[in-house]
């Protein structure tokens, strides 16, 4: 998708870096089109408008995330290299006669851990974003983002709906509409759809695909997806290229909380990853893990509903990680620890306070694989 060539410069974007910054951008990334010659460039995901993500790029690496906007918008762009990396940030307009103009750049000119710039687009179409270290000379991982605060939904990615982190499939039908990104296309567009169990992506398996009709796209959800799984929509040129790599919704056949006890995803020690549908409120849901049977809480998780499908108030998608301490100020276990073959449940605290299970299941971490104890989804008491 991106091979290198000359390019020229067009800065329209309200940047904190100087001016020399972005000439030296050209120098170090020069030749940007839409193939790739070397392996330092490394196609990665779309970059959806609202989502956090989180990556790495090797020493003497880029990643390359595209990303779909109509003109005339606003768009921040912020990138934090964690730990004692460095991060560098350069973002390319829209393709032509093989060349993608720099729009703006940041982080070349000194190392920095943080980088927050905004552009304004001039034209509607795929701009990509490239990151990398400062000089490219060590390996870095960091969390990239961009914000529209103005934007309304149809203005950005090649869905306008849904966005990820969504519910989808109300009565097993997953009802899609088409950004303005794609309005002038002159090809047809379909939508693939894969399933996983929730959180996990790499279980994912291929359900279904619609082709567009206009700017909508609708598909049928098959028998085999169960409630609380995760739909992933990729979205192509039918027969040939991807738009996007994929946007991840929960599927909702109807509103109800759930939490999939089938597919806890357990840590290396005792700490634990459960997924499911519960209620928000000011964008937060406040989970409890407990234990049935000595009537103790294990752990609490807080969810911030922060992606761009999720709701504040109502049912939103979760995925929770409880991690309990192991021991307390004075190095003592802590006696709340969950035990294999125990009866563990998740719920929920209303408003005034109480306790609200959503789901029973027996704790089974084990590692070994010498225990008795089976796990999975149980009745409560």
């Amino acid at each position: 998708m991106l091979r290198l060539a000359s390019f020229a410069i067009l800065f329209t974007a309200c940047v904190s870096e100087p001016t020399s910054d972005v000439e030296l951008a050209t120098e170090t990334d020069s030749d940007f089109t839409d193939g790739k010659a070397d392996a330092s460039w490394v196609d990665a995901s779309t970059l959806h408008v609202g989502e956090r993500i989180w990556d790495h790029a090797d020493a003497n690496g880029r990643k390359v995330f595209p990303m779909w906007l109509d003109r005339g918008l606003a768009i921040d762009v912020v990138a934090t290299a964690a730990n004692e990396d460095s991060v560098r940030v350069a973002v390319l307009g829209p393709l032509h006669q093989g060349k993608r103009d720099v729009i703006a750049a940041a982080g070349y000119g000194s190392p920095r851990s943080n980088i927050e710039m905004t552009i304004e687009t001039a034209e509607t179409g795929e701009y990509l974003v490239v990151v990398g270290s400062h000089a490219l000379a060590t390996a870095t991982t960091f969390q990239l983002a961009t914000y529209c605060p103005d934007c309304t939904g149809p203005e950005t990615d090649v869905l306008a709906s849904p966005k990820a982190g969504a519910l989808v499939g109300a009565d097993r039908l997953v009802q899609m509409q088409l950004g303005r990104v794609l309005d002038t296309r002159d090809f047809d567009v379909e939508v693939e759809l894969f399933a996983s169990p929730p959180a996990q992506p790499w279980n994912l398996t291929k359900v279904a695909t619609s082709v567009a009709s206009g700017s909508q796209v609708n598909a049928i959800v098959p028998a085999s997806v169960q409630a609380a799984d995760d739909l992933t929509l990729v979205v192509r040129e039918a027969g040939g290229r991807i738009l996007d790599t994929g946007v991840v919704t929960r599927f909702a056949p109807t509103l109800e909380t759930i939490v999939r006890t089938d597919a806890l995803l357990y840590g290396d020690l005792v700490s634990l990853q459960a997924s499911g549908i519960a209620g928000a409120f000011e964008g937060v849901i406040e989970l409890s893990l407990r234990s049935e049977q000595r009537g103790v809480t294990i752990a609490e998780a807080v969810v911030h509903n922060d992606r761009p499908g999720q709701v504040g108030n109502g049912y939103a998608a979760f995925d929770a990680s409880f991690n309990p301490e192991l021991t307390d100020d004075t190095g003592v276990l802590d006696p709340n620890l969950p035990r294999n073959g125990e009866l563990l449940s998740i719920g929920t605290l209303d408003g005034n306070g109480d306790y609200r299970r959503m789901a029973c299941f027996e704790y089974c971490n084990d590692l070994s694989g010498l225990e008795t104890c089976t796990g999975g989804p149980r009745a409560c008491n």
